[in-house]
């Protein structure tokens, strides 16, 4: 039907080995390549191939050892908690089937995110790089401590209420029940707003203000007119009356107190 909206997740409720080991292969393989973008000066590489004005490269590496300086570090570490993140979650939480091609398109879409924030924050018009200050010296910019607060608490939010609704679901008891406690209580797809926000937070830790809008708006908008509508459609065709109660016991769908 024309104007039908795109579910971009299997509803089958399998395990597909070669999908998961796809996907796990590719997102272990992404904090490998941000950190190369960033220590090997690819990522400065790239932004002078296209004219653009890449930050000196003693603010990205340390001249002597040959590691990256501390803001470096943290957004090669936002990389890599990313990955972490994703792989608990296909190896422990997620119970439908990853294809693939399906494995392949998330993992790549994943990494171009991330490859994003890496460029971004290597050029002289986006950087948030303070300069090759230590760990604590990261501590006199504020902003940047925000920004990974907020990226920590979605990351934490999310695999949290993804947690508790997998304890909740591994209970006989609960079989053909739906699930809206803990954390969920509060939205009722708070994973996606979770995720929303952390990777909006990974975006301004990079690259300021105008790119985390830009990031927040892209998924804030694309899980509220497509995410949010496909997956409440298939939660009240599968528990009907039961889900329709929870509806309207929480009336937050994606972040609390906002939507």
């Amino acid at each position: 039907m024309a104007g039908e909206l795109r579910d971009n997740v299997s509803r089958a409720k399998k395990v597909n080995p070669f999908g998961v080991l796809t996907f796990v292969g590719l997102r272990a393989a992404d904090p490998i390549f941000q950190y190369t973008l960033l220590q090997r000066g690819w990522a400065s590489s790239l932004l002078k191939l296209i004219g653009a004005t890449a930050v000196n490269r003693n603010m990205i590496v340390h001249e002597s050892t040959g590691q990256l300086q501390p803001y470096y570090a943290i957004i090669s570490l936002m990389a890599l908690g990313s990955s972490l993140k994703q792989i608990l979650n296909i190896l422990v939480v997620v119970e439908q089937e990853m294809s693939p091609s399906s494995a392949i398109v998330i993992a790549l879409f994943n990494t171009a995110c991330n490859s994003l924030n890496t460029i971004l924050s290597v050029w002289a018009v986006t950087t948030q790089a303070p300069g090759p200050l230590g760990f604590f010296g990261i501590r006199q910019y504020p902003l940047l401590l925000v920004g990974v607060g907020f990226y920590m608490a979605g990351i934490l939010v999310e695999v949290g209420s993804e947690l508790q609704r997998r304890s909740f679901k591994k209970d006989p008891t609960n079989k053909g029940k739906p699930y809206a406690g803990g954390l969920f209580s509060a939205a009722r797809h708070i994973n996606y707003g979770a995720y929303t926000i952390w990777r909006a937070a990974y975006a301004f830790t990079a690259a300021g203000w105008p790119w985390a809008a830009a990031v927040f708006s892209f998924f804030f908008y694309d899980f509220a007119a497509r995410g949010v509508p496909v997956l409440d459609k298939y939660l009240l065709e599968r528990y009907g009356e039961q889900w329709q109660a929870i509806k309207d016991r929480v009336p937050y769908r994606l972040i609390p107190g906002i939507y």
